[in-house]
């Protein structure tokens, strides 16, 4: 998923707020993320979209009903695409972030840091967390031996997503790029998998 004028481009740097989970902490180079399913793309994108536990708890203590769904305006819908690319490393591999070997060696090299975070152990569970110190010292750990990129599950289907070094890979286009539209099939499942509502405004 991604902007109509480069959805398999790395994201233009004054947009990017450098808080997403393998973004490297010192803002060196720019993460590309994707998905190897189509609907894990949308998933990823669109789960921001949806109101938290609070929103709805607040909203129903204050008029008695359930949130609004909220809306998958034309206007979002108009700049955003899905687009497939085929990989193509630049420099090193993709490594995968589950691999116990991985999560061992950084241990040993940054048990301070798991310690002032509280934690035992780097298990998947820490790594899928929303501590971004982790996960983006993880990425500085990797690039710092050679790696392209990191390979991951989804926290929302568990499926493959990759997270790309910018000038270690890339995606090359491999088809026309996808207009997410009315009657796009992948987009109304994943709208009705997360109560939201497609809008023809």
């Amino acid at each position: 998923m991604g902007h109509f004028s480069g959805p398999l481009d790395f994201p233009p740097r004054e947009v990017l707020s450098w808080r997403n989970r393998f973004d490297h902490p010192d803002k060196l180079f720019r993460t590309l993320y994707c998905a190897e399913q189509r609907l894990t793309a949308l998933r990823e994108v669109l789960a921001d979209f949806r109101p938290n536990a609070k929103a709805r708890a607040d909203y129903r203590a204050l008029n008695g009903e359930d949130l609004p769904a909220p809306q998958i305006t034309a206007a979002w819908r108009q700049v955003h695409v899905l687009a497939q690319g085929r990989l193509r490393l630049l420099q090193g591999e993709l490594v995968d972030v589950d691999s116990p070997a991985l999560r061992q060696h950084f241990e040993q090299q940054y048990a301070d840091l798991l310690a002032r975070q509280g934690m035992v152990h780097l298990d998947i569970s820490q790594v899928r967390s929303k501590d971004r110190i982790i996960t983006q010292e993880l990425t500085r750990f990797l690039a710092d031996h050679a790696a392209a990129g990191i390979l991951y599950g989804s926290n929302l289907d568990n499926l493959p997503c990759a997270a790309l070094f910018e000038n270690r890979a890339m995606l090359v286009p491999a088809s026309s790029a996808e207009a997410l539209t009315l009657t796009h099939a992948d987009l109304i499942q994943v709208c009705q998998e997360f109560g939201l509502v497609l809008s023809k405004a």
